[in-house]
């Protein structure tokens, strides 16, 4: 079994950070984010070889893809806020 949102909300994910560059890259931060989003969305799933067809098919929707990006931003913007690590971030201020 395979949430499929996840793979949409990994590839929005590496879009919104290619054009924001504040954002602090590290495994923790972007992790949570993904963890974040994807609490924010209905999952997705897929447990056989037809499901898997659809469920792909389904990434492509616009609709989906823009929730996934809604709810990344809104991930992005909470991380940034809260970060779990040690080191500096960038995206804390506005």
């Amino acid at each position: 079994m395979k949430n499929y949102m996840e793979d949409v909300v990994l590839e929005v994910l590496e879009e919104v950070l290619q054009v924001n560059p504040d954002f602090c890259r590290c495994p923790k931060c972007k992790q949570d984010v993904v963890l974040i989003a994807l609490s924010k969305i209905k999952g997705r799933y897929a447990s056989s070889p037809v499901g898997e067809i659809f469920a792909r098919v389904e990434q492509s929707d616009r609709q989906v893809r823009t929730d996934a990006l809604l709810a990344v931003m809104q991930a992005l913007e909470q991380v940034a806020a809260y970060p779990r690590h040690d080191g500096p971030t960038k995206l804390t201020e506005k």
